[in-house]
């Protein structure tokens, strides 16, 4: 029985060859699955071939209702073995960036196969075409497939990959250009693109990293004492308790200090609430230090009074809260803040009432930072902590990673992905990641990262293939030529390959 999995598609790979609507699909016949090891062995030196031979009688793109509509009309003309089957996968692919479109599969099994299809893989591939080849018996196949139509389908051509399978050995047996959207006779030169990036340098600085939090305690009224019991304090307390923890229980790193800022909400006498958070958070700090949440840690308090930056913040982004422009309005005035709580309660009283008990609750709270230092790594470490803790790494760190698995596309995408979530404003994660989005063809993506790229030669090249993409040409080159002035390799290249291209 053949083993028959998704990884057909994954190893469809591109050699393109010629043809006139007739194409071979070379299938080896096995010896019997009880055939000795050393006999196998033996078997790959001299193994018979059988001719596969298939005629494409009609292949056709066309857009109809914003949709891509592929039309084939197929005849196999060989049987195929009991234990193989022939794979035909349909892809639309512009190849100048390789992005594309897989079709459904089609599979045309011997009568085993067809059995083992419709009790194994129907489920697996339900869109895919799956026929029986009667033996001595031709057999027609109709294809009829569409996708959503994209604006870079206008450059793309229809291509047949084909594959053989026997005894779970897969193998390629090369693809054609079979339809396009283009004249049949105007030949489109394959262009390839060289974007750029740049590895960081070594950063032997101390790395310096903080675990913030915000904690939101309640007191009575007037007071500063904390109850560790009061009210939400138990979970509160807790949330300060598990930051500092996740820090000083991670053995890569020294922890330097520890900041609390205390907030009141914006009721009452400015003066008084300016003393009342310097003594809650005062008292906080005394508190934490006294207990094993902190003991031992330097712990630095400030009182920061009223809370009308978070106020503000609040009002902007809720828009339920009554007469909240005229509440934020008065928030921003240039008047002092007992005189702004006076006017909300005068001019604003549905409003005002509504902050005192939904929102002025959440602005008394504490904000907390542990601040800490983290060690240098070595390759085999930076792994580990990269699944663990991967803010613990610097950039030169993490592309030091990424450039063990330079060879896997997928994981080194996946590293340079995290490393950008870790770093969004950085120029060389932007450079990176816009010469990834170059490789796949997406050119909107691609500015949008070098827009956060400081000057440089490697960004005008990807400028240059970035405009390629965009259909303009001329500045393509002229951002190619700069970029090779100044001594990027990788932009002659990239001007070889533009000269292919026909001046209009």
């Amino acid at each position: 029985m053949i083993i028959f999995g998704k990884h057909i598609i994954k190893n469809l790979h591109k050699i393109t060859i010629g043809g006139n609507g007739v194409f071979l699909l070379l299938l080896s016949i096995f010896l019997p699955v009880t055939a000795s090891v050393g006999l196998a062995k033996k078997q790959d030196t001299k193994k018979p071939v059988r001719e596969y031979v298939m005629t494409i009688n009609r292949s056709a793109l066309a857009v109809v209702d914003s949709n891509v509509v592929v039309s084939l009309q197929m005849t196999a003309i060989q049987d195929v073995p009991p234990t193989q089957v022939v794979v035909l996968a349909p892809v639309l692919m512009d190849t100048l960036t390789q992005r594309q479109v897989e079709f459904p599969l089609v599979f045309i099994n011997s009568r085993t196969q067809q059995i083992y299809f419709e009790r194994s893989l129907k489920k697996e591939y339900p869109d895919a075409i799956a026929v029986q080849k009667k033996r001595g018996k031709n057999l027609n196949i109709d294809y009829l497939r569409s996708t959503r139509y994209e604006p870079w389908m206008d450059k793309a051509v229809l291509k047949l990959r084909k594959q053989s399978c026997a005894c779970s050995n897969m193998k390629d047996r090369g693809e054609e250009i079979i339809a396009s959207f283009g004249k049949e006779e105007e030949v489109v030169p394959e262009i390839k693109l060289f974007p750029v990036y740049l590895i960081p340098p070594a950063d032997n600085e101390v790395k310096v990293r903080e675990e913030k939090g915000s904690a939101y305690l309640c007191f009575e009224v007037n007071k500063w004492d904390i109850k560790p019991d009061y009210m939400s304090n138990p979970t509160e307390l807790m949330k300060i308790h598990n930051s500092v923890n996740l820090v000083k229980n991670d053995s890569d790193v020294t922890i330097r200090k520890m900041t609390i800022e205390g907030y009141a909400s914006p009721e009452g006498p400015e003066y008084k609430n300016l003393i009342l958070s310097e003594n809650r958070t005062a008292a906080l700090k005394s508190y934490l230090q006294a207990t094993q949440i902190a003991k031992n840690i330097n712990v630095e308090a400030v009182g920061k009074g009223e809370n009308w930056e978070g106020f503000v913040n609040y009002l902007k982004n809720h828009a339920e809260v009554p007469q909240r422009t005229k509440l934020l309005s008065i928030a921003n005035g240039y008047i002092t803040n007992d005189e702004k709580e006076q006017q909300m309660r005068r001019e604003t009283p549905e409003g005002f009432s509504y902050v005192l008990k939904e929102v002025f609750p959440a602005l008394r709270c504490t904000d907390y930072t542990v601040i800490y230092t983290v060690r240098p790594f070595t390759l085999e470490e930076s792994e580990r902590v990269f699944e663990t803790r991967p803010v613990n790494l610097n950039l030169s760190e993490i592309y030091r990673l990424a450039d063990k698995y330079a060879h896997n596309e997928e994981k080194y995408y996946s590293i340079i992905r995290k490393a950008y979530m870790l770093y969004p404003n950085d120029s060389y994660i932007n450079l990176t990641m816009a010469y990834l989005a170059i490789r796949k063809g997406e050119a909107d993506e691609a500015s949008e990262f070098l827009s956060k790229v400081g000057d440089c030669p490697e960004k005008m090249l990807n400028e240059g293939i970035v405009a390629y993409l965009k259909n303009d040409l001329e500045n393509a080159v002229r951002l190619v030529e700069e970029a090779a002035k100044k001594g990027v390799k990788e932009a002659a290249a990239q001007l070889e390959e533009f000269s292919k291209i026909k001046k209009p």
